[in-house]
């Protein structure tokens, strides 16, 4: 088949065309499942952004009230900055628009033993498909130009089968309702026909898991089972896909579990991702971040004996950072992008000391993350996202963030009761307890941005009041 595969190394262009010569690819192409996902794929909407959807919400209910005290006379920017973050009471019994929803789909997993660090407890498996639907029928609106973040994770979800990626299944069902949908996968389990169908059904993300680019230590990090060579044929399934059908979706980006067993690799990682990625130098490329690893030290009590030592997370946020930046910046040089053109290593793919502001400097931050309180330093003054996220679980309960979800913390009600967003209207008395450090030392990296970056405009707003105050005549 002539396809033009000169966007990737040569090394890689060979491994997708042999891989396209197999028995699966041949079939695929074949049967019509190639030209069935190329005609009749839909198309990610865009998201709404994170930041904006808090603080627009928190202005259009407060500010008229805050500025109204600034003119009055108050000028304590702490006390006026508290009262523009206060979410009303019951929300004044109105719907908050929702930027990220997670689900939970399945505690259930096709590695077996599990990965080393993977902490998922059993669960009760009580939503099924027409529940998870419900779900998204009631945090979409297919008339809205931008949905919210929908995350679909696991245990496994493609344990779910057509359920999430056939032709009636989830992925397309909230594609077609206005959300941009992520999967996070192991990618044992994409083979062509299920990369064609993420293409057709519209899925905009994936994230799978790749810690290093050893086979062995991966195959050790993942229980001691085969299943390097799995994760690699399923990102390469999908990059095949998204060729054979001209869609610039889904975009993928790689989950590294950071411990003391990979933590000095990290560089190899990134060399190897860089190799197996388009090579664009437009950084308006949808691809141009394509494979980029997310990092994530790992978590929970239970891997304690996998948790780098303070001395070894200084090390990797030292020296070993600084080597995976300059193989960033050859990389860039060797895809022709000019050196005053050229960006650090960033955004999503900063390291997590660098990407948010943690009290006390690196010095501080190492030490609680030997103790895997990753979050305490970076905590702001409110959670102030709450609201506009839901996450679920599959035994139906329903948490304010990821991160509750995850530890099981102060769950809002069941899926089976009240609608989504009565049980957040119901939850917002007890907002007034988080964040804290024993509850919320684990807030996922990308709340944490998002809480300073609302606590910030929120300031900017403060400041702005009090400035209109002063300027105010006097009688």
């Amino acid at each position: 088949m002539n396809l033009d595969l000169g966007h990737y190394t040569p090394e890689h262009r060979l491994e997708l065309r042999q891989l396209l010569d197999s028995p699966p690819w041949r079939e695929a192409l074949r049967s019509g499942l190639v030209q069935q996902a190329r005609e009749q794929r839909i198309a990610p909407r865009p998201t709404l952004n994170f930041i904006d959807t808090v603080v627009d919400q928190l202005l259009a209910l407060n500010a008229a009230r805050v500025r109204s005290r600034a003119a009055a006379g108050c000028r304590d920017a702490d006390a006026l900055l508290d009262d523009l973050a206060r979410w009303p009471n019951r929300l004044n019994e109105r719907d908050p628009r929702l930027s990220f929803v997670g689900l939970n789909l399945t505690d259930a997993c096709n590695v077996n033993p599990r990965c080393i660090y993977c902490n998922q407890p059993d669960m009760d498996r009580r939503l099924r498909l027409e529940n998870w639907k419900r779900i998204i029928e009631q945090v979409t609106d297919p008339a809205d130009d931008h949905g919210p973040y929908l995350y679909l994770t696991g245990g496994e979800p493609l344990m779910l089968g057509e359920a999430l990626w056939g032709d009636d299944g989830l992925i397309r069902y909230a594609t077609a309702r206005g959300a941009l949908v992520n999967v996070n996968t192991n990618a044992i389990a994409i083979t062509p026909q299920v990369a064609l169908a993420f293409v057709k059904s519209g899925l905009g993300r994936l994230h799978i898991s790749l810690d290093t680019a050893d086979r062995d230590l991966q195959n050790a990090l993942y229980g001691g089972g085969d299943c390097y060579d799995h994760i690699l044929e399923g990102i390469y399934n999908v990059q095949l896909a998204r060729e054979l059908t001209g869609a610039s979706y889904p975009v993928i980006h790689t989950n590294c579990v950071l411990t003391n067993r990979n933590l000095d690799r990290f560089p190899e990682l990134l060399t190897f991702i860089l190799s197996k990625h388009t090579q664009a130098p437009n950084k308006q490329d949808p691809f141009f971040n394509d494979l980029f690893p997310h990092i994530i030290p790992v978590g929970g009590r239970s891997n304690d004996a996998l948790r780098p030592t303070a001395e070894e997370f200084a090390r990797f946020y030292g020296p070993i950072w600084e080597q995976a930046c300059a193989i960033w910046d050859r990389y860039q040089a060797q895809i022709g992008i000019p050196a005053d053109q050229r960006g650090e290593l960033f955004g999503f793919f900063s390291n997590p000391f660098l990407r948010v502001k943690h009290r006390g400097g690196l010095e501080a931050y190492v030490q609680a993350s030997a103790e895997g309180r990753y979050g305490k330093l970076a905590l702001a003054r409110h959670c102030y996202v709450a609201p506009t996220q839901a996450s679920f679980t599959p035994d139906g309960r329903q948490y304010r963030c990821g991160s509750h979800a995850i530890r099981h913390i102060a769950p809002l009600g069941d899926a089976d009761g009240a609608s989504v967003y009565e049980r957040i209207r119901a939850g917002i008395a007890s907002l007034i307890r988080f964040p804290n450090e024993e509850d919320c030392h684990g807030c996922a990296l990308a709340t944490l941005y998002i809480n300073q970056a609302v606590e910030t405009k929120l300031q900017e707003a403060v400041t702005e009041m009090l400035a209109d105050a002063l300027r105010l005549p006097t009688d």
